[in-house]
């Protein structure tokens, strides 16, 4: 009997360390501030990709695939209901191009990608990110 009970009291203390452990431990999200979403085709296959890193305030476009279609990203803050605030855009063009706005944002806002794909000057297909922080 003794030797259950200590086998379970063993297993209590574990589990609890365990959950303590899951609690505390770091996890990756939007809160150091970058920013990824990428936009596809019915198929899965990516289309363009969108990014923003707090440090340098680097709003990125990428377009991945040769469909006649370039990548628009929007940065936006106070995103509601599928609209916002516009803060600044990139536009890149060509199967494998990528462009880069670095204009400063105001330190802590948060903020959103729009990413559309674009063609003759008008945005289709767009798709918002998740939040992050400037």
């Amino acid at each position: 009997m003794t030797h259950k009970f200590k086998v379970a009291k063993f297993t209590a203390v574990g589990a609890l360390i365990v959950s303590a452990s899951l609690f505390s431990a770091p996890s990756a999200s939007a809160d150091d501030g970058n920013i990824y979403v990428s936009q596809r085709d019915p198929q899965g296959n990516t289309r363009a990709i969108a990014s923003f890193r707090s440090y340098g305030d680097e709003l990125q476009a990428c377009d991945v695939r040769a469909d006649g279609y370039g990548a628009w990203a929007g940065l936006y803050k106070n995103v509601y209901n599928g609209s916002g605030v516009f803060i600044k855009s990139v536009y890149a063009g060509g199967n494998g191009n990528c462009r880069t706005n670095t204009q400063n944002v105001t330190e802590g806002t948060v903020v959103w990608i729009k990413i559309c794909l674009r063609q003759n000057g008008i945005n289709f297909a767009c798709k918002w990110s998740h939040s992050g922080y400037a």
